[in-house]
């Protein structure tokens, strides 16, 4: 066998694949010999269960939903202040942050290179288990239908998987996954589909080793702003996989780079592999051409007021092709979190205190600090607005879409006028336990089911300055 334990089970999966094909579509010509031999390596992985799990989504195509025990709590003031990442206890400056088609790599939440490094399976997992451990309780009555399984999502200390007599075995090698008969088997009812959250998942992990940039989120930032299927308290819709499709004819000179494969530079655009310089230009590419490549025919997404919460979830507004502020601004994070950007929405449900004087929403963006400089710490938040109604074909610097490099003064609402202190400024979380308060949804008032952060302060220090 090859040395690498990455080689080891790559090629003990090819040799079952081809056991397992001969067997079935040759038996004559397999022998006794061979269907011995079969088994052999059979029993072999089945003695490894993470071996046994890998083959299993080789052989089939996709992924036992499984879950795992502990899921990653991000500390946001950390992040932007770029203290070290002590969640395991040390701090690591590895290079396996870089994620493939097998294995999925983190980096720290100081923006420092990490050594985790782990399967799909085992990514796939923990994202099931973050979200479950996280879920809105609007979703909760709808677990199920959302692709849940609360049955088998169970915090246990242990690797634990039922065996052929319906017992419980144990392997107590440090990975905390349940996985039941019938998750293993992924068996479902003719004509039922696993519902949004398997596509979720699976986009979220495609996003990650197809776009560079991701590796230089943190672990915590992207489980909480890029896996989860929702902002607020949306109708949930299956946009993932629609989003990730649409969008990736105009992210093609961004995908990491191919073996023996040349890409040419598209007119205007200057590639570049700093990730923070990546993420900013797809950020206003995004926010220039989203707007067409969702619209009807010569006809982009537009915004119209007071549409909230008529149409505000990515479907609807595809579907009317238009929104106000709310449905735009969760639009453009879905679109992000599609192609591995965190992003999250932020707001005022009132300004100056004041329900009669309105709303807003908008959009930040985590762009990743740089760590060998000390450049921003781990981090930081920057907001932008959605740019609807550019029509197709205009040209990137003719379009005027806002970007992370605009001047937060040139935006129409960032003024000292309306942060006087008495207007105070959300942003949506996922997280649950250490969120500092909850998103107050301004067509929903009294209603604390999204987690949120407080984020007054930053904005009244930012637009306070902002003198017209």
């Amino acid at each position: 066998l090859p040395r690498s334990p990455l080689s080891r089970d790559t090629y003990r999966m090819c040799v079952i694949r081809r056991y397992l094909r001969v067997q079935t579509v040759q038996p004559k010509r397999m022998g006794v010999a061979g269907h011995t031999n079969a088994m052999a390596m059979l029993s072999y992985l089945i003695a490894d269960p993470f071996s046994f799990l890998a083959a299993s989504a080789f052989l089939t195509g996709h992924a036992p939903v499984v879950a795992a025990v502990a899921s990653p709590t991000l500390n946001h003031a950390a992040v932007e202040a770029g203290a070290a990442d002590t969640t395991n206890g040390v701090t690591s400056n590895h290079h396996s942050c870089s994620s493939n088609s097998t294995h999925i790599g983190w980096i720290c939440d100081n923006g420092n290179d990490g050594d985790s490094e782990e399967t799909m399976d085992e990514a796939r997992a923990k994202m099931t288990k973050y979200l479950w451990e996280n879920v809105m309780p609007y979703d909760v009555p709808n677990a199920r239908t959302l692709g849940f399984d609360p049955d088998a999502i169970m915090a246990l200390a242990s690797y634990e998987y039922e065996d052929d007599s319906g017992g419980e075995r144990n392997n107590n090698d440090g990975h905390p996954f349940i996985i039941s008969r019938a998750m293993q088997e992924k068996t479902t009812v003719d004509g039922l589909s696993d519902g949004i959250l398997n596509q979720t998942l699976f986009y979220s992990l495609q996003a990650k080793t197809l776009y560079p940039w991701t590796d230089y989120i943190p672990r915590s930032i992207y489980m909480e702003y890029v896996v989860p299927y929702a902002v607020v308290n949306e109708p949930r819709s299956d946009h993932r996989p629609l989003l990730f499709h649409a969008l990736k004819d105009t992210l093609t000179n961004y995908e990491r780079p191919k073996e023996n494969h040349i890409k040419k530079k598209r007119k205007g655009q200057d590639q570049t592999t700093h990730p923070q310089t990546q993420i900013k230009q797809v950020v206003k590419l995004l926010n220039t051409r989203l707007w067409s490549i969702l619209g009807r025919e010569s006809k982009p997404i537009v915004f119209r007021a007071g549409l909230t919460p008529r149409i505000y979830d990515p479907l609807s507004v595809i579907a009317y092709g238009h929104s106000s502020c709310t449905g735009l601004a969760i639009l453009l994070i879905a679109a992000l979190r599609s192609v591995g950007i965190a992003a999250r929405m932020a707001g005022t449900p009132a300004w100056y205190g004041e329900e009669e004087k309105g709303n807003h929403s908008w959009v930040e963006v985590f762009v990743p600090g740089d760590a060998a400089t000390g450049s921003n710490g781990g981090g930081q938040w920057i907001f932008l607005e959605p740019s609807p109604g550019i029509a197709e074909g205009v040209e990137l610097d003719k379009a005027n879409a806002d970007d992370l490099e605009r001047d937060p003064c040139k935006r129409w609402f960032c003024g000292a006028g309306r942060f006087d202190g008495s207007t105070k400024v959300f942003a949506t979380r996922f997280t649950k336990e250490d969120a500092g308060t909850h998103y107050p949804l301004a067509w929903d008032v009294g209603d604390e089911g999204v987690p949120g952060e407080d984020r007054s302060e930053y904005y009244t220090d930012i637009c306070g300055k902002c003198y017209r």
